[in-house]
């Protein structure tokens, strides 16, 4: 399954991250943490093997004050097969919520990371 945050689901939302393999935890964790930034519920789905990937993200957030869990559930989804039939997948769906330190703590990351790379003489746009 591709990275894709529109399109493929019966109702797209931009606040909607699929999670896969074929990027580590922290890309998600940046990425949620950039959809929390415009929206006020950030959604993780995830299949299978990527679960941990989903469950990961969701506790660096939860842990660094960013967001708190509102909803987390699975579900076991029908995948068609490349040789035909089908095989049921494991699904979670873990939904987090700004915290209402949320930009607080953003910017704080933001301002020390900016100076970390900046210190290491990579300048960084705002």
């Amino acid at each position: 399954s591709k990275l894709n945050m529109e399109g493929g689901e019966p109702h797209p939302s931009e606040n909607l991250i699929r999670v896969s393999l074929k990027r580590n935890w922290t890309f998600y964790t940046f990425l949620a943490k950039k959809l929390l930034h415009d929206h006020e519920v950030v959604e993780l789905h995830a299949l299978d093997t990527a679960i941990a990937n989903a469950v990961e993200a969701a506790e660096c957030l939860i842990h660094n004050g960013y967001a708190t869990l509102e909803k987390m559930h699975t579900d076991s989804v029908e995948m068609k097969r490349n040789h035909g039939g089908t095989i049921a997948k494991a699904k979670i769906f873990i939904h987090l919520k700004k915290t209402k330190d949320f930009q607080a703590i953003y910017d704080s990351y933001e301002k020390e990371r900016n100076e970390r790379l900046q210190s290491q003489g990579i300048e960084q746009e705002a």
